[in-house]
């Protein structure tokens, strides 16, 4: 029975080893709390019951079906921890160019699984002494997992969510705000949304229709070719030159000096909106706003695009297990458990920022609104009619499931207009849709620093277009400030 629990256990920490490496290297895009700690322990005990229980009735036998049965058993916990162990090499990024071949991504584990099949059947009771064997051996292993599971508790939970009454922001004396809407749709491409004509496409007639009765700027350039830049560079309303995260931190690298990176410096745009009267609000996925923006915004939501938790902060040791799975490759044959929760996963940050975007607009005093949307970013799991994940939710190239998901921000945009029509706030409200950087992996991208940025006015009626050169943190700034009327 003590080898049973013992080797349970190991077996259970093993398939958590790829979150076990992923907090260790990887903790602050997690935005771990002390209430995912107990909820991966939780998982950790009842998945080692689960083993302990199967080893308990394999392990003393012998034979064939046995042996089957603990390779069954123990099948999953060593692909998972190959999985995390794959991430702490240094020719990471050379094994997943590689996997990228189809004869390779196949013949491997085909390779792998006739070796299996053939020790078994040519050598069974080698094949079984060996097999346990290399699992007592690597048994030690599973302290790691736990021990970083117990390290990774935080002194204090980090800040996800915020809703307060708003603050009094000194209000700017003569002036007249009207509320303002950014929706900043992560990876949106400006060649992919725009013909060559300069006029939406017609396949996104949603976002034609709002870009017809708006300011277009045609020629606004990106922050960054990543999130990480673009995001911290929008909160600063400044170019950020190269952003790092070390530890729990994210630190700015400023003539080969890192110094810790403030979104709530003076010349910020949360600053300048509660400088101007604003009332304040973001969600986001992907970086901690609630903490960057260190309460400057009245009403704040920050979600991890790796971790899977439970919306209305349920316990769930599910969580963890799905998060797991969410940190495999995406390569076949680990893609296969991977996509079905990572598909999950995106569904409910879109749930959950369309939610937020469409709480109810504050007029008195004025809101200032930003919006971080995960679409149409990969994992590519929407088409025009909603929610419908192919088999490849990862797949870039082709461009087919870019454009499918494109088609649903479309339908997003539609549907957010038609709601701020049916509380009569449209009219009255700045509405902004703008973008991080263009789609990287796209082969009619033509330059991913050239992104949409589209306004509508408080009371705009007709298009006009801005063929000015432009960089969009500054001008977003921009934006909210002219929202105030003298």
């Amino acid at each position: 029975m003590a080898v049973s629990a013992w080797l349970g256990f190991a077996l259970a920490a093993l398939f958590f080893y790829p979150l076990a490496v992923a907090l260790d290297a990887d903790a602050y895009y997690l935005q771990w709390q002390l209430g995912d700690v107990v909820e991966s322990i939780a998982a950790l005990a009842g998945l080692t019951l689960i083993l302990a229980s199967l080893l308990f009735a394999l392990w003393p036998r012998s034979g064939r079906l046995s042996t089957i049965g603990l390779v069954a058993a123990a099948a999953l916990p060593l692909a998972s921890f190959a999985a995390g162990a794959s991430r702490q090499l240094p020719y990471d990024a050379a094994m997943r160019a590689a996997w990228e071949h189809q004869p390779l991504r196949i013949g491997l584990p085909a390779a792998v699984a006739g070796l299996l099949g053939l020790g078994l059947a040519r050598w069974p009771h080698a094949f079984d002494r060996w097999f346990r064997r290399v699992l007592v051996l690597m048994s030690p292993i599973s302290l790691v997992v736990f021990g970083t599971f117990i390290a990774s508790a935080p002194p204090g939970d980090l800040v996800v969510n915020v809703d307060r009454i708003p603050a009094q922001a000194a209000q700017a004396v003569e002036k007249a705000c009207t509320p303002v809407l950014a929706l900043l749709f992560d990876e949106l491409s400006f060649s992919y949304l725009y013909g060559e004509a300069g006029d939406v496409r017609p396949e996104f007639p949603e976002i034609g229709r709002f870009a017809s009765a708006s300011t277009n700027y045609l020629s606004v350039a990106a922050p960054g070719r990543e999130t990480l830049t673009s995001l911290p560079s929008f909160l600063a309303a400044r170019r950020v030159g190269d952003i790092r995260i070390e530890d729990d931190g994210i630190f700015e690298l400023v003539e080969g000096h890192l110094l810790p990176f403030s979104a709530t410096e003076p010349e910020g745009l949360f600053a300048t909106a509660r400088r101007l009267g604003f009332t304040t609000e973001m969600a986001g996925f992907y970086l901690p706003y609630c903490e960057l923006l260190d309460g400057l915004a009245d009403a704040c939501q920050s979600l991890s695009f790796y971790k899977l938790s439970s919306p209305d902060g349920e316990f769930s040791p599910a969580s963890p297990v799905l998060t797991t799975l969410v940190l495999w490759p995406r390569q076949f044959p680990f893609g296969l458990l991977k996509n079905p929760p990572f598909a999950m996963l995106q569904r409910t940050l879109v749930e959950q920022t369309t939610a937020f975007a469409i709480r109810p607009i504050r007029v008195v005093p004025p809101l200032f609104r930003f919006v971080h949307f995960s679409v149409p970013h990969l994992p590519f799991v929407f088409d025009a009619e909603g929610y419908d994940p192919p088999f490849d939710p990862l797949q870039t190239a082709p461009d087919a499931e870019y454009v499918r998901q494109l088609q649903y921000v479309d339908r997003l945009v539609g549907e957010l207009v038609a709601y701020l029509r049916s509380t009569g706030a449209y009219e009255a409200t700045t509405v902004v849709i703008l973008s991080d950087h263009g789609f990287r992996f796209g082969g009619r991208e033509r330059d991913p620093l050239h992104i949409p940025f589209i306004v509508k006015l408080a009371g705009q009626q007709r298009r006009v277009d801005v063929i000015l050169a432009s960089g969009g943190e500054r001008l977003l700034k921009e934006i909210v400030e002219r929202s105030c009327a003298a």
